[in-house]
């Protein structure tokens, strides 16, 4: 039968995706999965939080956490993105009537976040704040 809507036919595929990948990692897969997330999450944001310009929110979190820059997020991220680093996502495009959340950006690290990504996202901020 033809999908009637292209959003339910990329949701089924993703949920059948996860599935598929959950099965094949079994459940001491997936904790440790979890545990390399939150890792890769800490190291990156014990790095964020020696950039000047940078302080870190969270002290407790997964593996997303927020930072505070010294400047407005959503800029910076398109100065990062100039560079080839992905910076995050400014809290702002979140909530975007609330200049509260300005300066707030919301970065993410999994399992797929190399040392060397942390160190050029680093960097990068260095750079532009």
């Amino acid at each position: 039968e033809k999908a009637t809507s292209n959003i339910c036919t990329n949701s089924g595929l993703c949920a059948l995706a996860f599935t598929i990948h959950l099965t094949l990692l079994g459940e001491a897969g997936f904790t440790r999965l979890a545990e390399l997330n939150h890792a890769t999450a800490v190291k990156t944001a014990d790095a964020l939080a020696k950039v000047k310009g940078v302080t870190v929110l969270n002290s407790a979190f997964f593996n997303e956490f927020t930072v505070k820059l010294s400047k407005p997020a959503a800029p910076v991220v398109e100065r990062l993105a100039a560079k080839g680093v992905l910076g995050g996502v400014p809290v702002s495009r979140l909530i975007p009537d609330d200049p509260a959340v300005a300066d707030l950006l919301l970065i993410a690290a999994t399992e797929t976040v190399t040392d060397g990504d942390i160190a050029a996202l680093s960097r990068a901020l260095t750079e532009v704040l």
